[in-house]
């Protein structure tokens, strides 16, 4: 429930969730219409993956900068760049050609990467700390809403005209978006630091920072493979659904949906629930392990099962799969040390990210060498499993009640 103490919020909530929506929405519009797009381009739509790696390995970088370029510039108007560099990005994979979709990943991801970095900069300057669960889990119900709208959309827009039209709606929309948070720039960019320099050390210290604090290590760590699993699930499972289903994209879209309304349901769920009863820590090992047991139970449905049953567990994987995000980064202010809250952020979504450019590669190649997704998805459930077992060893000592 937000309190009258929490008004001062609102205004950060509304411009960072709109970035998330927006970025989430042009990177994953991609995974939806791949079935339909990977023909036109020349390529395999299970390269899906290997789309995913080149935009997160690109996002990695410029996640390492947000912190500097936040304090130097501003963090909206680094997130008003960032939209513009996400139209470019969806202009080029609208060329149709396989490298046009190469640099169509590689802005893709730059745009992404600074968003979660410069949002969390700007929170936790403006939400009392007892409150960050909450805030930053609504925050980060933006990225599962955008792929939810992605799901919904584009399908629809593919339909009517192709994907072409599709994905390009989908930047323009990103355009709208950096032009309607103007408004916000003078309050939350006014004390940005005229004389902070961006030298190769600010590629560093993020790193070094993260590195060097064993708590901070341990979620750089674990959400390594947090990420890396719930953007496997996220990327592959239209495309999963029309191979191992023969579901029609239309209907594969809609499914695809409720797993993006799981997420979003999860996270303000889960955000409440970390923000009030359970300690953020325990939060994220049951949302680990639980993504883990319904990663094992979405592989083993057949396709001869009545539809409602995959409609529930896909609402159900997303709701654990994407629903641990918020939690982590009010986790991820609570044990930065003072005045570093940007460059921390900056650090963990380089491991993020760096997990994402991994780890639906990895899932790729098993669905590729095993004609099957069994394997994956086995794999990502035991990743998750240990994942879990590390954190909650590292992280209990911060339990708060």
């Amino acid at each position: 429930m937000i309190e009258l103490t929490d008004r001062g919020a609102i205004a950060p909530l509304v411009a960072t969730s709109s970035l998330q929506v927006l970025v989430s929405l042009t990177m994953f519009g991609v995974a939806v219409i791949a079935p339909v797009a990977a023909p036109d381009i020349g390529v395999e739509a299970t390269l899906i993956g290997t789309f995913i790696a080149i935009a997160y390995g690109a996002g990695m970088l410029a996640a390492l900068l947000t912190g500097a370029f936040s304090d130097r510039f501003g963090a909206i108007r680094v997130g008003q760049t960032m939209m513009a560099v996400a139209f470019l990005g969806v202009a080029c994979l609208a060329m149709s050609s396989p490298v046009a979709a190469l640099l169509s990943a590689v802005l893709l991801g730059i745009s992404y990467g600074p968003i979660n970095p410069l949002s969390t900069h700007v929170l936790a300057r403006v939400v009392p700390e007892p409150r960050r669960p909450l805030f930053f889990s609504m925050k980060q119900s933006a990225q599962p809403a955008g792929t939810a709208l992605a799901g919904v959309l584009l399908p629809f827009l593919v339909h009517l005209f192709d994907w072409r039209v599709a994905i390009l709606a989908a930047g323009l929309l990103a355009c709208v978006v950096a032009v309607a948070i103007q408004p916000f720039r003078q309050r939350l960019d006014g004390a940005r630091d005229h004389g902070r320099k961006i030298r190769f050390g600010s590629v560093i210290a993020p790193l070094r920072l993260v590195w060097g604090e064993s708590k901070l290590r341990c979620l750089a760590l674990g959400g390594f493979i947090f990420s890396g699993s719930q953007v496997s699930l996220a990327s592959f499972f239209v495309v999963y659904l029309t191979d191992a289903f023969s579901m029609a994209l239309t209907t594969a879209g809609l499914v695809f949906t409720t797993m993006q309304i799981g997420g979003v349901i999860g996270r303000l769920f889960w955000g409440a629930i970390a923000d009030t009863l359970i300690p953020a820590n325990l939060v994220l090992a049951g949302l680990g392990f639980a993504t883990g047991v319904f990663s094992i139970i979405l592989c083993n449905i057949a396709p001869e099962w009545p539809i409602v049953f995959l409609v529930v567990v896909s609402f159900l994987v997303g709701a654990t799969s994407h629903g641990w995000n918020g939690v982590y980064f009010s986790e991820l202010v609570k044990f930065a040390p003072a005045g570093t809250v940007g460059d921390v952020a900056s650090g963990c979504q380089f491991a993020l990210l760096a997990g994402v450019a991994v780890v639906p590669a990895i899932f790729g190649l098993i669905v590729n060498f095993s004609d099957s997704y069994f394997a994956a998805f086995v794999g990502i459930a035991g990743a998750m499993f240990v994942a879990t077992t590390y954190m909650r060893l590292i992280l209990r000592k911060g339990d708060r009640l």
